[in-house]
């Protein structure tokens, strides 16, 4: 029992290439009476043609002697595209259950498999070797490299500004898109550790009267203390300047609260 591949030409070329291009793509929708645009990609509808036509037509023989004569009996396995070789396995294309089919024969599945790789393996190595140089291979290629770029540092984002954070700032390619965005996670992100350590060094905060001193003008003031350390302390300089910005007297139209409110944070902060 033996297996042959025979190398047949298909009538039609496959459909299925690679898109051309990786894209840039967004959404844009309301939330909580807010426009949020959120940026994604896309692949064009473009894709690379394919026009090798051979497949290979497998199949396993067996000879035997019936009554002093020669007897031959085959059985069909399947038939594989180029392109099938390259992307499916011989499992994938049998439009039958193996394991009928080994009963048939008298030899176990494994069997099968066997005779046939031994047969199909240097033919998908050279299927291989030739499609690596193709354009298509090399451009799918980079486009992978793109998208897994693209989810690592999408990763590392998100553990620290939050889920679903990073498409609202940056596209696949690393451009920033929404600055204003970026800012404010940077705020959140800011806060949020303060509250950490505050809670962490509970004992600087047992109370609001222990926590905050009156001052002559009659406001209350944090504590001067300061347990940040110094790079820490430049981003919260960063972040003051920013927010001192945003919410001076003369752009929010306010008494100045959100400024006596920044002011005092700058001083817990020792910056």
């Amino acid at each position: 029992m033996y297996c042959v591949i025979q190398k047949i030409k298909n009538k039609k070329p496959n459909d299925y290439g690679a898109p051309k291009e990786l894209m840039v793509d967004n959404l844009t929708y309301s939330f909580d009476g807010l426009t949020v645009t959120k940026w994604g990609y896309k692949f064009s509808q473009e894709k690379f043609e394919r026009p090798v036509l051979d497949a290979y037509k497998i199949s396993i023989h067996k000879s035997y002697r019936k009554n002093g004569k020669v007897k031959k009996k085959q059985w069909s396995i399947c038939t594989m595209s180029y392109y099938d070789l390259l992307e499916y396995s011989l499992y994938d294309c049998m439009p039958f259950s193996i394991k009928d089919k080994a009963e048939d024969m008298g030899i176990s599945e494994d069997d099968i498999y066997d005779m046939v790789y031994e047969k199909l393996d240097p033919i998908v190595e050279q299927v291989t070797k030739e499609f690596e140089q193709t354009e298509e291979y090399k451009t799918k290629k980079r486009h992978e490299e793109i998208l897994q770029k693209y989810r690592g540092i999408k990763k590392e984002f998100e553990q620290k500004y939050g889920a679903d954070s990073y498409d609202l700032c940056y596209d696949i390619f690393g451009v920033l898109r929404d600055k204003n965005t970026l800012d404010a996670l940077e705020m959140q992100y800011i806060n949020r550790e303060y509250e950490k350590k505050k809670s962490e060094q509970s004992s600087y905060y047992d109370n609001f009267n222990s926590n905050y001193k009156h001052n002559t003008s009659g406001y209350f003031n944090f504590s001067t203390s300061s347990n940040y350390t110094l790079e820490e302390k430049k981003k919260l300089k960063k972040i003051f300047r920013l927010a001192s910005k945003n919410f001076h007297p003369d752009v929010v139209g306010d008494s100045g609260e959100m400024q006596k409110f920044l002011n005092k944070l700058k001083e817990d902060w020792g910056i």
